[in-house]
């Protein structure tokens, strides 16, 4: 498994599958998911942190995303995991944790000791995963779906 910096123009229909797929996983539907809005969020955290944004790849083969950025959260600088995602062939395979590491990894050398993620309440294979890899539930948060806002300390 190896990692690429996204390229807008290039991933832009794999990006755009891969959050709708992310949707209908996590929330039963795509609807309501703005393909012009993602991407352009997409394009800013791209400009913004480039190392955080990657397509994760086997074989030259895009089969995930990782979006990984430094927020202010309560007047604290912390890491946040914006996505997480495999296509469903590569999951239970033990890849996630490949994928948890490497945003700790990341984090750490950012400097940041704590980081954040939401979470459908709905996806126990995610939460599980999460959980399993140290991350404790924070709150329930309500972004139009209800989330489960999950935490931990490097």
């Amino acid at each position: 498994m190896n990692f690429r910096i996204i390229d807008i123009e290039k991933d832009k229909d794999l990006l755009i599958k891969f959050r709708k797929d992310t949707y209908i996983h996590s929330f039963g539907t795509d609807e309501g998911f703005d393909e012009i809005g993602y991407i352009n969020r997409m394009e800013e955290r791209v400009n913004k942190c480039p190392s955080g944004q990657l397509i994760v790849e086997e074989d030259n083969t895009p089969i995930g995303q990782i979006g990984l950025g430094i927020v202010d959260y309560c007047g604290t600088q912390i890491g946040y995991i914006n996505l997480i995602y495999l296509l469903s062939d590569y999951r239970g395979k033990g890849l996630g944790k490949d994928l948890i590491t490497n945003a700790e990894n990341f984090f750490r050398d950012m400097n940041v000791s704590e980081y954040h993620l939401r979470v459908s309440s709905t996806n126990q294979r995610a939460i599980q995963l999460y959980t399993n890899s140290g991350m404790v539930k924070l709150r329930e948060e309500n972004k139009g779906q209800p989330v489960l806002r999950m935490k931990k300390i490097l």
